[in-house]
């Protein structure tokens, strides 16, 4: 699972062959993926579900010690878990779902993941949208959501994928709260006047 993570992320889902990944995983047995996995899908299924644990833990903790009301506190709770898998010597993983989210063709890459992930994304977008409802309109809240959670992953990779090059980072603490900053600004910016008008006179 590692090799194709790895693999995955730097040539993309469709980019890599069940060939290439045996032999890079050293594995002489050609139906080994099928076997265990089913199949390419299948194999991208497990990697999420590889990571999903540590994930859903951390974020579970770190809800628990969220004051009630606190956004700062929520968005923590839903991407210091993001950015802390980046940092494991092991993971390719934001890396990685940036293929997964580049090969969405008709439906999004959402609809392929477990549902366990789908799962946690729906309790994010009920627990931090509640705190916004009251000043940001639906469906721009909705999409707000959307956009905070991919520049996440966007910023997280970036950062993943500098690391294994060897270039040097600003230290973590940093980077998590300069993070957190710009997703609390893409969430709470005021809605324009402008905007507001486009939305009334949308279909």
């Amino acid at each position: 699972m590692l090799v194709a993570e790895r693999l995955f992320a730097a040539h993309g889902i469709d980019g890599v062959s069940i060939r290439q990944l045996l032999l890079a995983a050293g594995v002489a047995n050609n139906s080994a993926v099928q076997y265990h996995f089913e199949s390419k899908a299948g194999l991208v299924r497990a990697i999420v579900d590889y990571r999903a644990p540590y994930l859903a833990e951390r974020r579970r903790l770190l809800w628990t010690q969220a004051p009630d009301g606190d956004l700062r506190a929520a968005v923590e709770a839903q991407f210091l878990p993001v950015a802390e898998v980046a940092e494991f010597e092991d993971s390719h993983y934001m890396t990685f779902l940036e293929q997964l989210d580049l090969q969405r063709s008709v439906e999004p890459h959402f609809q392929r993941l477990p549902a366990d992930a789908r799962s946690s994304y729906r309790e994010y977008e009920e627990r931090i949208g509640a705190l916004l409802r009251s000043r940001v309109p639906e469906p721009t809240l909705s999409r707000r959501l959307l956009h905070a959670s991919s520049l996440c992953l966007r910023m997280c990779a970036v950062r993943e994928r500098g690391r294994h090059r060897g270039a040097e980072q600003i230290p973590l603490a940093v980077h998590v709260n300069e993070l957190f900053d710009l997703l609390i600004g893409v969430l709470t910016a005021e809605v324009s006047e402008q905007t507001r008008s486009a939305l009334s006179k949308a279909p």
